[in-house]
């Protein structure tokens, strides 16, 4: 960065290094490395644009100039988000059963908190895209962001022969309740392929609700009153396999349409138009290939492919109560958090997690894990939200 702290070319690390050894430069952030000059620069700036396969999983991200591909990535998205709210809500349901005196807090948002908002999880995936895309542009001088975006028909995806007023009438339509269509969609008969089926049927959930399976129709299926007990108590298993889970489509349909409108000067492209350009200049498929062709990419030099990873900046969910044990609720936050870089007997690791009330430290080079006292480790850099490498 020049010295009012506006993004330029990146340079080579050996000019890296001249510049801080003279004093001409300082270092501001150490991942990923980025220095700032301390004298007046000549601004000579490229016009770079930057490429986003945008994803549910994974997000691959490129930076091109005209001559040669400047950063190539590909993020690592988390998908834990529900399983811990659900795990947080667990416990605070539970703390506040024990106050004797407490109002009723049900529907204790107004109707404006409410209105628009998206469930967590997916409205963690939104603001990762968008911190991605600030990041980077705070770090080079990017001018122009194409996204590839994808919309689903979720429809079309149940029931690939839907047609026109089918759209609107849905697969329940002429039956009572969801219940009445998957009996009927079933013949009636019990899909348990077992023999000795009983008169009563029942709807069973293909994938339980405890995690997290939906009422909708592909994830239920028919089954008699004696086989569904009997499944439930493990004495047989559905062949089948489970129904196809519309749920990243329909997050990534939602992302679309936040990104849009966090970024309204982006460029819009789309898989097919990808693919073709891919097939085109002889590329071959992944998340950071395809962000480059995204970009405009063809024939310029590639860059190493490196990762980036989603780190928690704080782990705020209670502490499990074990059996026999007092409650272990820390008091404070640790001093060293779970991907920091410390050092000890000269070497740098990676912390894993504190122990032990905050007095052991288990840490990894990647291969094996260590237990070791806090008073032989140092912290070497306190790694932020997003982690290069």
């Amino acid at each position: 960065m020049n010295k009012h702290g506006e993004a330029l070319m990146p340079c080579k690390p050996r000019k890296a290094k001249i510049l801080l050894r003279e004093d001409k430069a300082r270092v501001v952030k150490r991942n990923p490395f980025t220095i700032q000059l301390k004298h007046g620069s000549t601004g000579y700036k490229q016009d770079l644009t930057i490429g986003v396969d945008t994803g549910h999983n994974e997000v691959g991200i490129s930076v091109v100039s005209e001559t040669k591909e400047v950063f190539s990535a590909v993020a690592t998205m988390r998908n834990d988000i529900s399983d811990k709210m659900i795990s947080r809500k667990m416990y605070r349901r539970n703390k506040r059963n024990r106050l004797r005196h407490r109002k009723p807090r049900f529907l204790n948002r107004s109707a404006s908190t409410r209105k628009g908002r998206l469930a967590p999880s997916v409205q963690w995936k939104v603001e990762s895209h968008f911190k991605l895309i600030n990041q980077l542009k705070s770090l080079l001088p990017i001018t122009k962001i194409v996204l590839e975006t994808g919309t689903f028909d979720m429809a079309k995806m149940n029931n690939p022969e839907i047609t026109n007023e089918q759209y609107q009438q849905g697969v329940q339509y002429g039956f009572e309740n969801v219940k009445a269509y998957v009996l009927a969609r079933d013949g009636y008969k019990c899909q348990s392929d077992q023999k000795g089926c009983c008169d009563n049927l029942e709807v069973h959930h293909v994938t339980f609700r405890s995690k997290g399976g939906s009422d909708a129709p592909g994830n239920l299926t028919t089954l008699c009153a004696k086989h569904h007990k009997s499944l439930h108590d493990g004495k047989w298993a559905l062949t089948g396999g489970k129904r196809k889970s519309l749920k990243s489509s329909t997050t990534m349909n939602v992302i679309r349409s936040q990104l849009l409108r966090l970024l309204p000067g982006a460029i819009e492209t789309f898989g097919y138009v990808t693919k073709a350009n891919r097939f085109h200049h002889g590329i071959e498929k992944s998340h950071s290939n395809d962000a480059f062709v995204i970009a405009g990419g063809s024939t310029q030099c590639r860059a190493s492919e490196r990762t980036i990873l989603f780190k928690r900046k704080n782990n705020r969910s209670l502490q499990k109560n074990r059996k026999g044990f007092a409650p272990a609720i820390r008091r404070q936050r640790s001093q060293i958090q779970p991907k920091d870089l410390i050092t000890w007997n000269d070497q740098t690791y990676i912390a894993q997690g504190m122990q032990n009330k905050g007095t052991y430290l288990k840490f990894t080079n990647g291969v094996k894990s260590f237990v070791k006292n806090m008073k032989h480790i140092e912290i070497a850099f306190r790694q932020k939200g997003l982690i290069y490498s």
